[in-house]
């Protein structure tokens, strides 16, 4: 059973029946896309994206996720990811569950995090996450805009910083 409930249970069946669950998971919110038509759906193990024909276009680990920023003027919803690929990007507007539901997903996969400036006074931070399908444990470097990961010194710091997580989780 769902966490969260919505008016209408008919997209909730439908869409039970095209996301694939794994051992354990659950659908636990969703909302629909006013551009696509599609659905932005959180569930206990991945974000996943069904569109208007009800397949899943996609489907992303939590893990992966590396925040999102919801825009009330536009009722635009962003989700970036750790790797750096484009933003996805929805006009929800019945988002409070999925708002409430994707804060709550990210915050479970992390287990520790840091952050440090650059020289020039960019962001970088270091991560150690979990795979909340499997309990696996990973490790991330995020550069913030403009950082090189290359760099010596910023690839240094954050290796440092990265060994003291570990060091916290008992790795």
């Amino acid at each position: 059973m769902s966490i969260f409930r919505r008016r209408g249970d008919a997209p909730a069946r439908t869409l039970r029946d095209a996301v694939p669950l794994g051992p354990g998971e659950q659908l636990l919110a969703w909302a629909q896309d006013e551009g696509s038509r599609g659905y932005v759906v959180v569930t206990t193990h991945h974000l996943v994206f069904v569109d208007a024909a009800w397949q899943v276009a996609w489907s992303r680990s939590w893990h992966e996720v590396d925040g999102a920023t919801w825009h009330p003027d536009s009722d635009r919803l962003t989700v970036t990811w750790v790797d750096g690929t484009d933003p996805a990007r929805w006009v929800v507007r019945e988002s409070a569950l999925l708002k409430q539901a994707l804060r709550e997903r990210v915050q479970a996969s992390v287990v520790l995090a840091d952050e440090f400036r650059t020289e020039d006074r960019r962001k970088v931070r270091v991560v150690i996450r979990q795979d909340l399908a499997t309990g696996r444990l990973l490790e991330q470097i995020i550069a913030g805009r403009g950082v090189d990961l290359r760099e010596g010194d910023v690839r240094a710091e954050a290796e440092k910083r990265l060994k003291v997580l570990r060091s916290e989780v008992g790795r």
